[in-house]
């Protein structure tokens, strides 16, 4: 079960197409998903919680809580959609592109993927590469 939950006033406009994909992209990955839960929150609200579980004192895009069991996802996902269209002006993306990857990046980060290196960075940027590109094909 994948659900979205709003606390600002952004609502995803294609949620079945991004569970869909979300689902696909957790089961190429050898996973389901059992429950994953998407916040959308303020700048204040992901500031607090990025302040208390990783103590930095500044809002960030995505934070995702892992409460995974074996190969069934569970976790909570938190995002600021601002922060969101922030970073898309910032590396010249469109917005729904940078919505997915910070969709797709707390997945693969409840699937293992770290991000801690400049290695498993470039790693990650890659695998969410090419989960945007299957999205964009598969939902266009």
């Amino acid at each position: 079960m994948i659900e979205f939950v709003y606390y600002t006033s952004f609502t995803l406009q294609n949620q079945k197409p991004v569970s869909e994909w979300l689902l696909s992209l957790a089961h190429n990955e050898g996973f389901t998903i059992k429950k994953l839960l998407y916040n959308y929150i303020s700048a204040d609200q992901i500031q607090s919680l990025n302040n208390e579980f990783l103590n930095h004192n500044y809002p960030t895009d995505v934070i995702a809580f892992d409460y995974c069991e074996g190969n069934e996802i569970s976790g909570e996902v938190f995002i600021c959609q601002k922060e969101v269209e922030a970073n898309a002006s910032i590396h010249s993306q469109s917005v729904e592109n940078e919505t997915l990857r910070v969709l797709c990046h707390a997945l693969f980060h409840l699937c293992g993927y770290n991000d801690k290196t400049d290695k498993d960075q470039a790693n990650m940027r890659s695998i969410e590469d090419r989960a945007i590109a299957s999205f964009q094909r598969s939902h266009k």
